[in-house]
């Protein structure tokens, strides 16, 4: 780099030029020349998912649905997210996430991302983004986390942000009069709208998870065979994807597909725009994608720790089949558990520290009598409507 091209050292986030900085280009599939059978391209696209990687069962399906989608989100309201999340490496999330890369609409595969690349991509490309290695780069992002957590509807998937603080990028060139001098500072709206996948070992972040559908990876057997993803053309697919959405977005637009009743308010959000592309494509794919919606909301995350406070607390009451217990019995009956212990560094449960937990769900403690004693504690009857609904 010759002096003329180097950054300016005054300059907090200086541009530099090529071939240091690589432009964001995405692939634009051009539309199949001819009318496209949607059955047959979700069965071309479930084939190759079944073909390269092992997945859960009905995940196929969803991810035929999925791909889909991607062509067609902005014709919804909601955008569909994915999360693919396993217990250990080596379960294929890797091969799932590039082959999701290869079929989806404008995919973008990053391994890390800052919360300013998010919406500032999204805004400027509307690409489909898949991240993987979440769990290394999320934890005590709290700004991405919110990002991530907004970016799934298009009303509320907007970040609004400062921009014009005089460093180099935002002054203006060739304004008359202006030319050099600092723009005056001013609040722009960024989308951070579109569809994301997004992975990582253990778990989501609970606000995350519940805007997902969820896929658990797990390693194959020795029995479960998949062929390796080398770099399969799939130009004529997102041609065909193209040309679908192309043909029938108003209908995509206005369709109102009949949602299973077992799904709950969350999860019929996120399902409803797959649901709609399995009813425009018809034959067997309606069934599936009811099917596939009922079976993978069932699936959750490993319980989080207050998921397994609660679980505990709940057995408890049941084991002892008693109305009430002091808080006392109830701390020192949790501290024999090592999970329980965990959440507070091994330290162990205090009374405090429990009121504390129970109180953010609308439960206090109160004074009970048990024979002829009196301390602060607990009615069954009371926790009853937090058990219902959260464990």
């Amino acid at each position: 780099m010759n002096a003329e091209n180097a950054p300016d050292p005054e300059d907090e986030n200086p541009i530099l030029p090529f071939p240091y900085r690589h432009p964001l280009e995405l692939p634009v599939a051009e539309p199949w020349p001819t009318p496209v059978h949607a059955a047959g391209l979700l069965d071309w696209i479930r084939d190759l998912v079944n073909k390269y990687v092992v997945c859960p069962p009905h995940a196929p399906e969803m991810l035929a649905l999925w791909t889909l989608h991607t062509y067609a989100f902005h014709l919804r309201n909601v955008t569909t997210y994915l999360g693919v999340v396993s217990p250990e490496r080596r379960c294929g999330k890797t091969t799932l996430l590039r082959l999701l890369g290869m079929m989806a609409n404008r995919a973008l595969l990053a391994s890390n991302i800052s919360s300013p690349a998010v919406f500032r991509t999204v805004e400027e490309a509307q690409p489909t983004l898949i991240m993987d290695e979440l769990d290394t780069f999320l934890k005590g992002n709290s700004e991405l986390r919110g990002i991530l957590n907004a970016g799934y509807t298009r009303d509320s998937a907007y970040v609004v942000r400062v921009e014009g603080r005089g460093s180099r990028k935002y002054r203006t060139e060739g304004s008359k009069g202006s030319e050099g001098k600092p723009q005056k500072s001013q609040l722009v709206k960024f989308s951070c709208w579109c569809p994301k996948v997004m992975s990582g070992i253990g778990r989501l972040p609970e606000t995350l998870a519940d805007r997902c559908i969820m896929i658990t990876m797990q390693r194959k057997t020795k029995e479960e065979r998949c062929e390796r993803l080398r770099n399969p053309d799939t130009t004529e697919l997102r041609q065909k994807c193209v040309r679908f959405v192309q043909d029938n977005a108003e209908k995509i637009a206005r369709w109102e597909p009949k949602i299973p009743e077992c799904l709950n308010d969350r999860a019929a959000d996120v399902w409803e725009p797959l649901l709609v592309l399995a009813e425009l494509a018809g034959g067997e794919w309606p069934e599936r994608a009811r099917t596939a919606a009922e079976a993978l909301s069932g699936v959750r995350q490993p319980m989080g720790p207050t998921a397994v406070l609660l679980v505990h607390i709940k057995l408890l009451f049941e084991t002892t089949k008693c109305d009430r217990l002091f808080t006392r019995t109830i701390v020192q009956a949790l501290n024999q558990f090592d999970a329980i212990k965990e959440m507070r560094a091994g330290k162990g449960l205090t009374e405090v520290w429990l009121s504390r937990q129970l109180s953010s769900y609308g439960v206090e403690s109160r004074a009970i009598w048990i024979g002829e004693e009196c301390a602060k504690g607990y009615y069954a009857e009371d926790l009853r409507a937090v058990f219902e609904r959260y464990v």
